[in-house]
């Protein structure tokens, strides 16, 4: 089978110390046949020159649209016959059917099924000792944890009932599980030195209500099910290292980003905004608003104003509110750590419909 090599530079938000410009890596795809391309990735599964890779994927990549589709496989660069992760992505580039994940040390690090790039049924988790850690059990997106083991072997949940922390990077969640679901009042706290950072209230497994900079009832913000585990997803953001292989450092600069249950961030916004856009009284609208705002250091939306003064003061304003029910972003990090963002996003009407689209702003060092 014939190779071809195809190198890119690679363009994502890498900036220099003292001025926004983007630094030029050479990253190669190796197109196999077709969409069959081999990526090489570090332990993190970042982009990185070949000569440092550790894991390579073997994948189906649809380049215009940056999505893997169809079966694909992991494998460790120094033992090509230990596989790191094997799974397959439907065509619109989500996670579906059954996925085997290994540590490098080529331990079991989690089994189960995704359907639509959700949690699917039953799934084990595992320690890099082999260990067991989390057993859950995901129905669409309702998670419920059956059993929980800590590093030391010792079990923190039982069928369901214990406490049990979810580490989430920066931030982890604590609290009181009962019949595998949240029960009483749960807290988030920064990894760095366990200081209070929000808040959420459930009963029974349903959610109450949460407080982070102010109260917020529509929906929660936890995630029970730390991404760490399934360290093969950050490849779906085909998103460089940090470090070249000559090793000069950069200061990496990632945007905010949307990781909650629902698909996209575009789908949560039509699904905040629909039913008021399309009020008779806005259907004769011919105009174009833009918001601006930032996305703070904890993933919310923050500070949203109009930039124009001609337009309806009440639009406005029902729009912000509207949007500010957002859940939760991932906030945009410089060298790992959250820092704020800028944000906007644009709405035109004509002819009885509207548009609109969003962006995040670069972020001045």
């Amino acid at each position: 089978m014939k190779l071809y090599l195809i190198t890119f530079i690679a363009a994502i938000c890498c900036y220099s110390a003292s001025a926004q410009e983007r630094a030029e890596r050479h990253i190669r795809f190796d197109f196999i046949k077709g969409d069959s391309t081999r990526l090489s990735f570090n332990e993190q599964f970042n982009l990185i020159e070949d000569s440092c890779s550790q894991v390579y994927r073997y994948a189906h990549v649809d380049i215009q649209n940056k999505i893997f589709t169809g079966p694909f496989t992991d494998v460790s660069h120094a033992d090509p016959k230990l596989i790191i992760t094997q799974g397959a992505y439907n065509i619109d580039g989500l996670k579906d059917g059954p996925f085997i994940i290994n540590y490098l040390n080529g331990n079991l690090q989690a089994k189960g099924s995704f359907k639509n790039g959700v949690f699917d049924g039953k799934w084990d988790v595992y320690y890099d000792n082999g260990k067991p850690q989390i057993s859950f059990e995901a129905n669409d997106r309702d998670i419920k944890i059956i059993d929980e083991w800590d590093n030391k072997g010792i079990k923190t949940v039982t069928n369901g009932n214990g406490i049990y922390r979810a580490d989430l990077g920066f931030l982890y969640w604590q609290g009181k599980l009962l019949n595998g679901r949240p029960d009483g009042k749960w807290k988030s706290k920064r990894a760095s030195d366990n200081a209070d950072f929000s808040s959420e209230v459930y009963k029974n497994g349903v959610f109450q209500k949460g407080m982070a900079l102010s109260e917020y009832t529509d929906e929660p913000r936890m995630a029970l099910i730390s991404p760490s585990n399934f360290p093969f997803i950050t490849a779906e953001k085909f998103q460089l290292s940090d470090n070249p292989c000559d090793g000069t450092k950069t200061n990496v600069f990632v945007d905010a980003h949307f990781t909650g249950p629902l698909p996209t961030l575009t789908n949560r916004i039509d699904h905040l905004v629909y039913d008021y856009l399309r009020t008779p009284n806005l259907m004769i609208l011919a105009d174009e608003i833009t918001l601006e705002g930032e996305v703070n250091v904890h993933g919310d939306i923050s500070k949203l104003h109009g930039t124009t003064s001609n337009v309806n003061a009440v639009l406005i304003q029902t729009l912000i509110g509207l949007l500010q029910k957002l859940p939760r972003l991932t906030p945009a990090t410089l060298n790992g750590n959250p820092v704020k963002q800028g944000f906007a996003i644009s709405f035109k009407f004509s002819g009885g419909y509207y548009r609109f689209n969003y962006k995040f702003l670069p972020v001045p060092h």
